[in-house]
């Protein structure tokens, strides 16, 4: 499908790029390793809104070291998976309470690559969703459906902190929760009962429109709960498409869809069979079985695959997901 010129107002960029008030001098610092060859950040945080002691907070997290482990631990990813990394010279991250969510993919399709915004309460928390926005930068894609399927991907797979949408709860077994109070009708072992769901909806979304879905009566949008719901099912199917088919197929799809800055492009429906030599909604069904089913060897495990004991919690699975602010 050829790439259509976006209709969004020119102001946009500017707009989505916006300064917070009264950011603090920047603070630029390698890696910790003292690697030459890595990549420069610019932390950024907002002292107008800040206090010096939620700063100080922020660092003792170790948030600054955080970032660039998760950036080593993707860039080791990506080297394994030889999945092509997008050239990124520097980062900018802020850091300010006047942010409700992360952002970067919107960014980089604004032509600012490299530019970050994580909320102060995120990273005082250690909940910031570093691998994922990370995702954004090193993968970005025109497709906004695979593009946050995979960073919700990584940031469960290999990421260092629990974080939106599932905070370190298994994505499959987060889906089918979601699933199960989404459609009354959900039964285990039926994958029929899913049949109001429609993936095919969110493959129709370009980046950087947020992801929307109805499911029945239940529509899904820009609120938190709407997020969280949306956000943990492309993640699962992105995991799915992983596990069951591996990295070279999904990068072969991921690539046709290739981000250019201030276009849309979802790519056209028959690319999934020209991949997989089957359609999406045969992969959806497939997935949508597998949800359904009611095998411990697959909901008994967490986020990166690691069985938990029966009865045992993850302590982030108290934060309620539907009063979370997604990421962008």
């Amino acid at each position: 499908m050829a790439v259509a010129q976006d209709s969004y107002p020119a102001s946009l960029a500017t707009a989505i790029c916006r300064e917070p008030a009264g950011v603090a001098a920047a603070g630029s610092i390698r890696p910790p390793d003292g690697s030459t060859n890595s990549i420069t950040a610019i932390f950024n945080y907002v002292s107008a809104d800040v206090a010096d002691a939620d700063r100080e907070a922020a660092q003792a997290e170790n948030f600054e070291v955080r970032f660039y482990q998760e950036l080593k631990n993707l860039r080791a990813w990506s080297a394994r998976a030889n999945w092509k990394q997008t050239s990124v010279p520097s980062f900018q991250v802020f850091v300010s309470t006047e942010y409700k969510i992360s952002k970067a993919l919107v960014h980089v399709w604004a032509g600012h690559p490299g530019r970050m915004e994580f909320p102060v309460r995120r990273v005082i928390s250690g909940t910031a969703a570093i691998a994922h926005e990370l995702a954004h930068v090193l993968f970005p894609n025109g497709n906004r459906f695979l593009a946050e399927g995979l960073a919700v991907y990584l940031q469960a797979a290999i990421g260092g902190n629990p974080a939106f949408p599932n905070f370190g709860r298994s994505l499959y077994q987060q889906s089918r929760e979601l699933l199960q109070e989404m459609i009354p009708g959900f039964s285990v072992g039926n994958p029929k009962s899913l049949e109001q769901l429609h993936l095919s909806e969110l493959d129709e979304i370009a980046t950087p429109c947020p992801l929307t879905l109805r499911v029945g009566k239940d529509f899904c949008g820009e609120e938190p709960r709407g997020q969280a719901r949306i956000y943990s099912i492309v993640g699962s199917f992105v995991q799915f498409l992983v596990e069951t088919r591996g990295h070279e197929k999904f990068n072969a799809l991921y690539e046709q869809t290739p981000l250019v800055p201030f276009a849309q492009n979802v790519g056209a429906p028959d690319r999934w069979r020209s991949v997989y030599d089957v359609s999406l909604l045969g992969l959806e069904k497939e997935w949508k079985a597998m949800i359904v089913s009611d095998d411990a060897s697959t909901f008994g495990k967490d986020s990166v695959g690691r069985r938990r004991r029966p009865g045992a919690t993850v302590k982030s699975q108290h934060l309620d997901c539907n009063r979370e602010n997604g990421n962008a």
